[in-house]
């Protein structure tokens, strides 16, 4: 059924989470906001009070080879699962390798997002946002597949005019609705693996941001939006607010891809920076080092809500363009990235979302086009200034 959720609080917590086990050595720990050490009882003590409760859901999906166990009590929660995912009938029969605890009635203090490394554990208390369950997911994936020389990213996939293409960039910066134009083929809106044969889903479901939505501008969000309100599938979590997100199963956008699982590698990738200082062309081609340096920092600016406690706009600094959920070392992911690239050849794009010199925002229609005449390479390579003016910023900062 339908579902509208209002939660407390309304961001994410990263700030809450913590790790445990002998494999908290792996994590990077140069980011101690979001890559936490925490005391091994304080694990334990947390895991004996939600293994005793009831769950009414036991949801089982896989992903990228990884079998996950999601144990909710709550049905809103259980929906927005099953659009995220594809949850497997009879749960029960699988063997998990990751299990997640998940209950919005147990009294603790403040939000909790414990996670056991040895033991595939994760427990999710004092929150009721719905994002929560989907990044640890996205958590865990980024933790468990450097071991199989499979790059997790933060990014968009799509593909258009026989080009597969990628779209990194932080929540709020436009990867669903660029990546939902209505001439291209959606693959994943948020979450995607880069193996050696090519990239393939890690989610089969859209966790869309609702504000400024219409037909006009958003035709393919709009009408999966309506489509799966007749299904009775859609989840609406927190209207009326900053960050407010509506999520569906992938199968009720007209023009994506959600039977197939594996693609071809990509030929363009893009990095969406929503620049507030006007510092950036709309779009500019980038190489080499500059390719590497934008991705280790992932410079944009945080739109309201992402994160609770949120409320401005402010320059962030984000290592792999998602570092709340990349939990090793920074190299290790951009080591795999760089690899990729020169093997495949890949075209790199740095994308403005944000404001020009007049300190007004590109339009929507304008960033679609730019990002059009990229993959049909017309745009120059101006990778030194582009570096410099980066840079610049990090210096400032």
């Amino acid at each position: 059924m339908n579902i509208e959720i209002t939660t407390n609080p309304t961001g994410r917590s990263p700030e809450n989470k913590y790790f445990f086990g002998s494999k908290t050595s792996l994590l990077d720990l140069t980011r101690p906001k979001y890559n936490k050490i925490g005391n091994e009882e304080d694990f334990w003590e947390l895991h004996e009070d939600m293994y005793e409760l009831e769950y009414n859901h036991n949801l089982v999906f896989y992903t990228c080879g990884i079998c996950f166990r999601v144990e909710t009590n709550d049905d809103r929660h259980a929906q927005f699962v099953r659009n995220m995912f594809t949850v497997e009938e009879n749960g029960w029969d699988h063997t998990a390798d990751w299990t997640i605890f998940h209950n919005t009635e147990i009294q603790v203090d403040g939000p909790k997002i414990l996670v056991h490394l040895n033991e595939c554990r994760m427990l999710i208390a004092g929150t009721t946002f719905l994002g929560e369950i989907k990044k640890g997911v996205f958590g865990i994936v980024s933790f468990e597949l450097p071991d199989n020389n499979v790059l997790p990213m933060h990014c968009s996939a799509f593909t258009y005019n026989d080009t597969t293409n990628l779209m990194f960039g932080l929540s709020g910066t436009g990867k669903t609705t660029l990546s939902s134009d209505p001439e291209y083929q959606l693959i994943s809106d948020d979450e995607v693996a880069w193996g050696v044969n090519g990239i393939q889903m890690i989610e089969t479901g859209c966790y869309a941001k609702s504000e400024g939505l219409t037909i006009e501008t958003h035709p393919t969000i709009f009408n999966a939006v309506e489509k799966a309100r007749s299904l009775d599938t859609l989840v609406v979590e927190n209207p009326g607010v900053s960050n407010a997100r509506l999520s569906y199963p992938l199968n009720c956008v007209e023009n994506a891809y959600y039977d197939q699982k594996e693609f071809d590698h990509p030929q363009n990738i893009f990095f969406l920076t929503m620049d507030v200082t006007g510092s950036f062309p709309p779009v500019v081609k980038i190489s080499g080092n500059t390719v590497r340096r934008f991705f280790e920092t992932g410079y944009t600016s945080q739109m309201p809500g992402t994160e609770a406690g949120s409320n401005e706009i402010k320059k962030v600094f984000s290592p792999c363009y998602g570092s709340p959920f990349m939990p090793r070392n920074v190299d290790t992911y951009a080591d795999m990235l760089m690899e990729k690239i020169n093997t495949n050849q890949c075209n790199v794009y740095l994308v403005n979302t944000g404001m020009g010199r007049n300190s007004i925002r590109h339009p929507l229609n304008f960033t679609r086009n730019c990002v059009k005449q990229a993959i049909d390479l017309t745009v120059e390579d101006d990778s030194e200034q582009v570096l410099q003016t980066l840079e610049k910023l990090i210096n400032e900062y």
